[in-house]
């Protein structure tokens, strides 16, 4: 598995093949990123049931200037804190192993704020599950922030509270919502 874009591009991510974690597909990954176009330079990103971290990974590539890790498997984290020393990168992240949704309000009791949250829940989540977890999400995004949900494409429209729905696409069984705060008199500097 390898990071598509930045200055890491070509840089491989340890990863173990018998893991629990599914990483996001490297056409996927680089298609999000594509997306996302050159608004990831100076963001702050969290990465929620991040795995291997391949989405944070790309983003640090890309320019992002910090990246949360979190994910509550002991596999996950042996593998976040093994790439981010692999890729010389230990200084800019942040690793927590701990359950999304407390995740969220240990965040948000800090008060961390971030530019861009990528979510990978295992497809088997439920649609209600995937509410309820983010159900608070809004409460650690900037004014502008982007959550980018990785779902199974059989999932109808994911209302998630204090967000709109700025763009979807599947690529093969994947699709990818891209979510903004429905806060009024933001600047919008996303380009979907």
């Amino acid at each position: 598995m390898r990071i598509t874009g930045g200055f890491l591009k070509g840089r491989v991510l340890s990863y173990r093949e018998k893991s629990e974690c599914r990483p996001t597909q490297s056409k996927v990954r680089e298609a999000i990123f594509n997306i996302l176009a050159t608004d990831i330079e100076g963001k702050n990103v969290a990465d929620f049931f991040a795995g291997t971290g391949a989405l944070g990974f790309e983003a640090l590539s890309r320019g992002a200037v910090s990246v949360t890790f979190v994910d509550n498997s002991a596999d996950a984290i042996k593998m976040l804190k093994r790439n981010a020393e692999i890729l010389g990168v230990e200084k800019s992240v942040r690793i927590i192993k701990m359950e999304t949704t407390m995740a969220i309000k240990k965040l948000r009791r800090e008060s961390v704020k971030f530019d861009l949250i990528f979510a990978d829940p295992p497809y088997k989540t439920s649609m209600e599950k995937i509410k309820s977890i983010f159900f608070d999400i809004e409460m650690i995004m900037n004014d502008n922030g982007i959550f980018l949900l990785e779902t199974d494409k059989n999932y109808d429209d994911i209302d998630i509270t204090g967000l709109e729905i700025k763009k979807e696409k599947t690529y093969g069984s994947t699709r990818i919502w891209i979510y903004q705060a429905k806060r009024t008199g933001c600047c919008v500097s996303w380009k979907f």
